[in-house]
């Protein structure tokens, strides 16, 4: 599925937090790395560079086992607009990015990611501020709430599942696909089993899934994220809100923040 993560930094060392996760990410799935660093005039390239060396070396892995370039890409748009170039020229490729950076290309949160999702229709993976490095062994966890939007995570899952040879999970945390009558739990369960019965069917994988009745959505998945040791939380950026794709609805912001592990979208 993927054969090279492109992890952008910003010259802080948030926006290197990445950089363990996707070396990481990278031993799973035999891919390879690239770092990289947008700037907007050449003047600032040979810095770029420089920053770009020293922080590897402060960041990079203790061993060779990983293959490993880093790049300055200048742009006269912006920072996703660099990155999407990138991706268009190794199609192959994943974002790994921080949620957060205070360099010069501006942090790595909010406008930018949601610039970034503007520009590329494929899988980013975000790591939070409370992300622990694992070595992604452990299950994915796929979120959906009854709409089409954020059912439309549901092949990702089970790809990104295949790929790391682990266990997707199908989480439905809305508690209002009932809408709150009597039974209402034992069709939310009904629904999140026949998505699993069927995305188990088309990817001709074992697929979990499980219905949690109490807390909202954006503080009950990560907990039981952490509870199985997930690998990733994958979901969509908006669901049954009908927010844009372009903007990162409260809940999945909500799996950044407090998240344990990686979220893709």
């Amino acid at each position: 599925m993927v054969q090279r993560l492109i992890v952008p930094v910003d010259g802080s060392d948030e926006s290197w937090t990445a950089m363990k996760v996707a070396l990481s990410l990278a031993r799973a799935t035999e891919s390879s790395v690239h770092v990289v660093e947008v700037v907007f005039d050449p003047k600032d390239i040979a810095d770029a560079q420089l920053r770009l060396e020293e922080g590897l070396q402060a960041h990079g892995p203790a061993d060779l086992d990983v293959d490993i370039d880093v790049d300055v890409l200048l742009s006269d748009d912006s920072v996703a607009s660099a990155l999407d170039s990138a991706l268009d020229d190794s199609p192959s490729s994943t974002i790994v990015m921080a949620s957060h950076g205070r360099g010069r290309s501006a942090a790595l949160v909010g406008s930018v990611a949601e610039d970034v999702l503007q520009r590329t229709f494929g899988p980013i993976v975000i790591v939070g501020p409370n992300v622990v490095v694992g070595d992604f062994s452990g299950p994915i966890i796929v979120t959906v709430d009854g709409s089409n939007e954020s059912e439309a995570a549901l092949p990702l899952a089970a790809a990104w599942a295949i790929e790391l040879g682990v266990a997707p999970w199908v989480v439905n945390a809305s508690g209002e696909i009932g809408g709150g009558v009597a039974g209402s739990d034992v069709i939310d369960t009904m629904y999140a089993s026949r998505l699993a019965r069927q995305l188990s069917s088309r990817s001709g994988h074992p697929v979990e899934f499980e219905q949690l009745h109490e807390g909202h959505p954006a503080v009950a998945i990560p907990q039981f994220a952490e509870r199985m040791d997930a690998s990733l939380i994958v979901a969509s950026s908006h669901g049954r809100s009908g927010l844009s794709r372009l903007t990162v609805g409260s809940v999945t912001a909500g799996f950044v923040r407090r998240a344990t592990c990686r979220w893709s979208w």
